[in-house]
């Protein structure tokens, strides 16, 4: 096999060359996934994939968990009343959870429309004393004006130790993954009610808001949130609903501190409401402020809220990579299959391509941990799509190079016929589907071109060498397509006709004799007539292939020794078979 191919006048090492078409397909490819990366669909499914780090990780590390929830469930509902409930239960509330020692209460409910003067004058009054009270507003639509919001009636903002935003946006997919930390405005930039609550608690300011984080300080120390384009937070879930935080029911509140003043025990714990964040927001009403999220399906939308101010307060942020970052990642996972596949070794290399995906995959889990959040389903879909171009490509390549080198092993390079090593293996196979009752007959024709030492010395090898391709032509075509021409040697060649007696190759090889006679041999000067001689042999149940061959050689040296540009053989006819498709 050649260790070099010419292209364009420059030599080319093969392995270079296969290198070079597995990095221009792989970069290809890369091309291909950069671009579906930007669709919609592949965005959706990305989401979805991403998911997997909080469903696998099983949250992330508690550092400080000063949150607790307190629930207004289906049963607080049905012993209190219809809802909305009077105000005069919130103002209760707030007392209870300031005298526990709560160090901020947020309400999840809008107080947007008023109730009894008397009930909305003891809610402020108890929001007042207390001092810790914060209350959402909503934002109606975007873009963002405060002019377009939603807020509580003026009586209790003006006594609420503060407000925000409570906006919360899905996905595309319905699902709840970030939370818009902040909302610009042609009047200016206010925050989310996570944010606020969270700086409050933590005795920091907002320094600065760039496009992509947010900057907040203590005047000591700066601490970088960053953000989405859509400057939202990445919701560092802590984990399923049951299975986070400290939950107490509204009722369940009331009535254990009502047993605290009047001395009974009860199941309260007083250290989860001192210098805690009390949350209090509606879980019952079936799917009522329910929201999907990357945990599970159904899950409060209070929950959200304490989610992202733990994120917050614990500083465990989850960065996102620069697009461009992204980018290059996934182009070089699309790449790398172009480097590791050659086609010679399918199966190391299809494990090494797993393994590869295996390794990014703990990577990505490990950088998780440390708060970066890698894209998961792209990459490994750009090296499996790199790994199926550059693989279905070499397979290719290599089935022709294995196809090509058996081609050669069994062609006569000359003639282009077979050479007589294969035709052997073919005639022992004909021989043995005879003896087996799977084909009835067979016959062998050998020929030697007349005369062919004088073409040798008369006009040169090359007009031999002619000769003997212009004879195989007219053999080759002068049979079916089913039947087997070789070069025998030098100038001989031989014929095998399956399903064939010996009347049938007797009349074969006349017409072969005759096609060759009125075959006109020509090159740029002259032309030559060409004869050839024929013997002929048929199989019968004892012979091998030996001498089926023989008794063809035989009826070829008769033919020569009788005048030549003939057919002969030695052998007796055989009975002649049903039928047959040879002239």
């Amino acid at each position: 096999m050649r260790t070099d191919v010419k292209e364009n006048n420059l030599k080319i090492p093969p392995i270079k060359k296969q290198t070079l078409i597995n990095f221009l397909l792989s970069v290809f490819m890369a091309a291909v996934v950069c671009f579906l990366s930007q669709g919609e669909f592949f965005q959706r499914i990305e989401r979805v994939n991403s998911d997997l780090y909080f469903r696998l990780s099983g949250g992330p590390s508690v550092l400080h968990d000063p949150i607790t929830i307190i629930e207004i469930t289906n049963n607080d509902v049905s012993k209190i009343g219809r809802w909305p409930w009077r105000r005069t239960w919130h103002a209760a509330m707030a007392k209870v959870l300031k005298d526990l020692g709560a160090r901020a209460t947020y309400f999840d409910i809008i107080f947007s429309e008023s109730s009894s003067e008397a009930d909305d004058k003891l809610f402020a009054e108890s929001m007042k004393i207390s001092g810790d009270v914060y209350l959402p507003y909503v934002f109606a639509d975007k873009p963002y004006d405060i002019k377009n919001v939603l807020m509580p009636i003026r009586i209790f903002s003006d006594v609420a130790k503060g407000t925000g935003a409570m906006n919360v946006y899905p996905d595309n997919d319905g699902t709840i993954r970030e939370l818009p930390l902040v909302f610009p405005t042609p009047t200016g930039t206010y925050p989310h009610i996570t944010l606020k609550v969270a700086l409050d608690y933590m005795g920091y300011k907002i320094k600065k808001i760039n496009p992509e984080s947010v900057v907040i300080t203590d005047g000591m120390e700066d601490v970088i949130i960053p953000l989405s384009a859509n400057k939202s937070i990445i919701i560092n879930w802590m984990g399923k609903w049951t299975e986070s935080f400290k939950h107490y029911s509204f009722i369940d509140v009331l009535a254990a501190y009502q047993d605290k003043l009047e001395g009974k025990k009860n199941s309260l714990s007083v250290k989860d409401f001192d210098g805690a964040i009390c949350l209090v927001g509606i879980t019952g009403f079936g799917l009522f402020d329910i929201k999907p999220i990357p945990l599970e399906p159904e899950y409060p939308g209070v929950g959200i809220i304490a989610n992202t101010i733990h994120t917050i307060i614990n500083k465990r942020f989850i960065h996102r990579f620069p697009q461009w970052v992204s980018f290059v990642i996934l182009c070089i996972m699309t790449i790398l299959p172009g480097f590791v596949i050659s086609g010679d070794k399918p199966f190391r290399e299809t494990l090494i391509v797993i393994l590869l995906g295996v390794l990014y995959f703990t990577c990505a889990f490990f950088v998780f941990h440390h708060g970066i959040m890698l894209q998961l389903f792209l990459p490994l879909l750009g090296l499996i799509l790199g790994y199926m171009s550059v693989g279905t490509y070499n397979f290719v390549r290599t089935a022709i190079e294995k196809q090509n080198l058996f081609s050669i092993s069994i062609t006569d390079g000359l003639t282009g016929l077979c050479n007589i090593r294969y035709f052997k293996v073919l005639l022992d196979t004909e021989i043995k589907m005879v003896k087996g009752g799977i084909t009835k007959n067979f016959a062998v024709i050998l020929s030697d071109v007349d005369h062919f030492k004088k073409f040798n010395d008369t006009y040169g090898h090359q007009v031999g060498d002619l000769v003997l391709k212009e004879v195989a032509k007219v053999l080759k075509t002068s049979v079916r397509g089913s039947d087997i021409v070789a070069r025998y040697g030098g100038e001989e060649m031989i014929i095998l006709l399956k399903n064939s007696s010996l009347s049938d190759g007797m009349a074969v090889a006349e017409k072969v004799r005759k096609n060759l006679e009125n075959h006109i041999v020509k090159d740029d000067k002259n032309t030559y007539k060409v004869t050839a001689s024929f013997g002929v042999a048929s199989y019968i149940p004892e012979d091998t292939m030996d001498t089926v061959i023989r008794r063809a050689d035989e009826g070829l040296y008769k033919s020569k020794e009788t005048g030549r540009n003939r057919v002969d053989n030695i052998q007796e006819p055989q009975p002649a078979q049903a039928s047959n498709d040879q002239l």
